[in-house]
């Protein structure tokens, strides 16, 4: 005679492998929200990041864009004597800007590269120092530009990955000091607008530092300044692989940084009028 569970056994059975059953997806249901919540915090985390480093790139650049842009309003400030038969009677000698396409040789002097290649261009600005008072002239650092300069000369260049202004504190190029003005900075260009001639003020075209004769210098009455500037914190090697250069080209670099252009116009008042 076969033997027979107790209906009460087989029903605790029965109710225990429900328990397991319900008890696994339980568990499956758990992995898969904890799986959902992480995944949702490391997006949240990544996405705040990034606008934590856009807001960063965003900051520095304007200040870089600012210093540069007071500077080169400056640019060609002269005294005016109106007894000059010229358009503009600004008692100022020389070239306002002087550029150089892929950076200086020597930023003591200001001397050009002599066959520049890819890299981050550098531009002097140059303008009378016309009071007589030790503190109101100031140079792209805020240093005082001692009375006995006369002329300051201040240069923009990129070392390594810093934007620096070498200023006009010393008495002499070579004797000034130069200081950061934006870490992170990954290229700078500039293009110069020309007018027709160095007595006209509208621009008739926008050349690079390499276009132009040494003549050419005395005809800029604008300059067009772009700031390429990276993150230095990767965010995902999914994000912020691709972006424009300052020559416009799309470049896709898979390593998580965030990168951002920025450009700006500055005109020469003391050219322009």
């Amino acid at each position: 005679m076969r033997y027979r569970h107790p209906p009460a056994l087989s029903r605790r059975r029965a109710t225990r492998g429900r328990s397991l059953v319900e008890i696994m997806i339980a568990l499956v249901l758990s992995l898969l929200l904890l799986g959902a919540i992480t995944a949702f915090y490391l997006t949240t985390q990544r996405s705040t990041r990034t606008q934590e480093g856009l807001r960063s790139i965003d900051d520095g650049a304007r200040w870089a864009l600012s210093v540069m842009g007071d500077q080169l309003r400056l640019a060609g400030l002269g005294r005016v004597d109106l007894s000059l038969l010229s358009a503009r009677p600004v008692t100022f000698d020389g070239a306002p800007v002087q550029g150089c396409e892929g950076g200086m040789s020597d930023i003591n002097t200001g001397a050009c590269i002599a066959a520049p290649a890819a890299g981050a261009d550098a531009v002097t600005v140059r303008y009378l120092r016309l009071d007589g008072s030790q503190s109101s002239m100031t140079d792209c650092n805020g240093r005082a530009i001692p009375v006995a300069r006369g002329t300051a000369e201040n240069a923009f260049y990129v070392a390594g990955t810093t934007l620096m202004c070498r200023g006009s504190d010393g008495a002499t190029m070579a004797a000034s000091r130069a200081e950061a003005i934006l870490d992170n900075v990954q290229d700078l260009q500039l293009t110069y607008g020309l007018a027709q001639d160095a007595d006209s003020a509208n621009v008739t075209q926008y050349q690079p530092a390499s276009a132009l004769a040494a003549a050419d210098w005395t005809r800029v009455v604008s300059v067009r300044v772009c700031l390429l500037v990276v993150d230095p914190s990767p965010v995902n090697a999914d994000v912020a692989a691709s972006y424009r250069d300052c020559a416009d080209n799309l470049q896709n670099i898979a390593d998580g940084r965030v990168r951002r252009r920025f450009t700006s116009s500055f005109a020469l008042r003391n050219r322009v009028g």
